[in-house]
């Protein structure tokens, strides 16, 4: 399975976003839709998972806790399920004062992302809301989170991937792999867990533009990319190629890892993804072919 993100614009305006989804939809089998990155407001993903319905293109709807009381995420899921949408991320969400001023409130956090999980579990296979009030027509739903290979030790990693599959996640979308002898170790402990037979791996890759891009991703918790990647970008004559380069490396460096798939995250340097794709052999692998 192929995947890649998009980030919804920050504007009124659909037409930049119907123009990457259509870009895309010949090569993979979803677009998924940032809610809010980095706290800061852009089209909401719900919109964003619409548009990309009406593109005749399968959306992945990302919705992130910090914004949404229980209440809130009760009813957007069902008006998203209601539109046809049904692949939902759940994330806790980049904290409020990575935004711009001024800032929302900080001091309000209802729920986190494993609780969502549940409460969305809950409301597809039981049918009802967090109130214990019946659903007539129970959403339905696919249920993700996010999973950071890198974000702490391994060990206490894995107990926060347990918990989410546990709460109810069916895929995890990883956070950028950059190394993968760790991620591979990573993966064992999954196996190890008994998460490998539970859960589907997507794992999130993008290219690097440059060595100064490299060092200030590298600040990014849960991302780690290694100083010889650095370098490599830092001693290139065209460093832009040498991140696309480094990419097919590492899907190739995967491409025998029990993961189910490839998640772009090209932070608005979509139009390399078809590239991508292409040239590591991925669209033999999108669902359907």
């Amino acid at each position: 399975m192929v995947t890649a993100e998009v980030a919804p614009p920050i504007s009124a305006s659909a037409a930049d976003l119907v123009k990457k989804v259509t870009m895309l939809k010949d090569y993979v089998d979803a677009v998924n839709f940032t809610d809010n990155p980095s706290a800061t407001p852009r089209m909401s993903s719900l919109a964003s998972a619409a548009l990309c319905l009406q593109s005749g293109v399968e959306p992945v709807m990302q919705i992130t806790a910090r914004d949404y009381n229980r209440m809130g995420v009760q009813s957007a899921v069902l008006g998203a399920n209601a539109l046809g949408i049904r692949n939902i991320l759940c994330l806790t969400g980049d904290h409020s004062r990575l935004g711009p001023e001024p800032h929302s409130r900080m001091d309000i956090w209802d729920l986190d992302s494993v609780q969502m999980i549940w409460l969305l579990r809950r409301m597809r296979d039981e049918g009802h809301f967090l109130d214990q009030r019946e659903i007539k027509e129970p959403p339905k739903l696919f249920i993700g989170a996010a999973s950071s290979p890198n974000a702490s030790q391994p060990r206490f990693q894995i107990i926060r991937e347990t918990k989410k599959a546990n709460a109810g996640a069916q895929f995890f979308q990883t956070n950028l792999i950059y190394d993968v002898d760790a991620f591979k170790s990573y993966l064992d402990l999954l196996d190890k867990a008994g998460l490998l037979n539970r859960v589907y791996i997507m794992a999130g890759v993008t290219p690097i533009r440059s060595a100064k891009a490299a060092r200030v991703m590298n600040t990014i918790p849960g991302v780690k990319i290694p100083q010889k990647m650095i370098d490599r970008l830092e001693n290139s004559a065209d460093p832009k190629e040498e991140g696309v380069q480094i990419v097919l490396e590492l899907i190739s460096g995967m491409k025998d890892f029990p993961i189910n798939g490839i998640h772009f995250m090209a932070v608005g340097w979509e139009s390399i993804v078809p590239r991508l794709i292409t040239e590591s052999g991925l669209q033999d692998r999108r669902m359907g072919m």
